[in-house]
């Protein structure tokens, strides 16, 4: 009796451990190639967003990784990242996808931010206009001036006086700063409509604002309906890329290592079947994406996207070499240096307000996960 008793007991503890958003320490080991006992899940409430660089997390959950590793993966969709910090220190949410400028922005208000990991590089930025505006295209300066510079420059200075319907709280204000930048021109040159990227496009599409920037979806809606790209990613320059990855709090990080470590195998067989099986993949990807944003993309104009956009880390050898390595371009720390530094200029940040050793674990756990 005392033995059912204490068994009875410890499906109570695990029960109630799982309804905890996430919260426990994870428990049991998975067996090979198949689901956890439902006794050994641990849920994990998920913050997502619906860009083609963290469709790899829904495309998982699609795919059993998830209930693979004994998580109950549960997802709420937010616009930005700026939606997603609250959620994070407010407990809504345990882990949530994340890009390194607004980690840096929101670092300050939300203390107990940590960046987890980073799993992709975004350079799909894109300031949009409309076709049949007055605007010359980079492309059009590119072929006339015949330096790619001057291009910029030149494109830039279009912006001057006009408006913009962007989001805050998000990467795009760095890539139109840099935009601006480079024509020697501020923020305070434009009139920033701040509007969440799926309202903001559809405004755009109605005749609101002479530009738009948003994310790769509502950039890839924008060409279907024949609107043009002004400037692109690293057309702008090195401030238009980002590393995205994955936020959570210190206090989930603290209790909850195995599961973060368990997440991180999730992504490396959701490469592993998108490498496998890419007419599978991009069609669950284009699906969702739609679902998400309202719009008709295919599953090949997903995968022409994401490749010309997107550069995912199939593997932890190119995690390693992409975000950790000391020579590589997309170093976090290199990338962190450059953001702090910049935010501080721009006066969005106050000097030594972001220690990014505090704000960054994810090379420690990348470590601690890959000896």
């Amino acid at each position: 009796m005392k033995k059912i008793t204490s068994i009875l007991a410890a499906v109570m503890l695990v029960t109630f451990l799982a309804a905890c958003g996430g919260n426990a320490s994870p428990e049991g080991k998975t067996p090979e190639g198949g689901a956890a006992p439902a006794e050994s899940k641990v849920t994990v409430n998920f913050g997502l967003m619906p860009y083609y660089d963290y469709a790899p997390w829904a495309l998982a959950k699609n795919q059993g990784f998830f209930e693979e590793e004994g998580i109950e993966f549960k997802s709420t969709m937010f616009a930005v990242e700026g939606n997603v910090a609250p959620a994070l220190v407010n407990g809504s949410i345990d882990i949530g996808g994340f890009g390194d400028t607004p980690s840096v922005t929101l670092a300050a208000q939300f203390e107990d931010l940590r960046m987890v990991s980073f799993n992709n590089i975004f350079k799909g930025f894109a300031i949009m206009s409309r076709a049949d505006s007055d605007f010359k295209t980079y492309e059009e300066f590119l072929e006339e001036l015949g330096d790619p510079k001057e291009a910029a420059i030149e494109t830039g200075k279009q912006l001057q006086g006009k408006s913009v319907v962007t989001t805050s709280g998000a990467t795009f204000y760095m890539v139109l700063e840099q935009a601006l930048s480079n024509a020697g021109l501020s923020i305070e040159d434009m009139n920033v409509i701040d509007m969440e990227p799926d309202m903001g496009v559809s405004a755009f599409i109605s005749g609101t604002g002479d530009f738009y920037l948003g994310g790769l979806p509502q950039r890839a809606k924008l060409e279907e309906e024949g609107f043009e790209t002004l400037i692109a990613g690293e057309e702008i320059g090195a401030g238009a890329v980002s590393l995205a990855g994955l936020a959570a709090t210190k206090s989930f990080v603290d209790n909850n290592e195995e599961t973060i470590r368990k997440i991180q195998n999730v992504w490396f067989k959701t490469m592993d079947y998108m490498t496998s099986n890419p007419n599978e993949a991009y069609q669950f990807i284009a699906d969702w994406s739609n679902e998400q944003t309202g719009g008709s993309g295919t599953a090949e104009e997903a995968k022409q996207f994401i490749e010309q956009n997107v550069i995912f880390a199939t593997t932890p050898e190119e995690m390693q070499s992409l975000f950790y390595a000391d020579d590589s371009e997309v170093n976090w720390k290199k990338r962190y240096d450059q953001l702090i530094e910049y935010h501080v200029e721009d006066g969005v940040i106050r000097e030594g307000s972001v220690d990014p050793n505090n704000l960054v674990i994810a090379e420690t756990l990348f470590k601690q996960f890959n000896p």
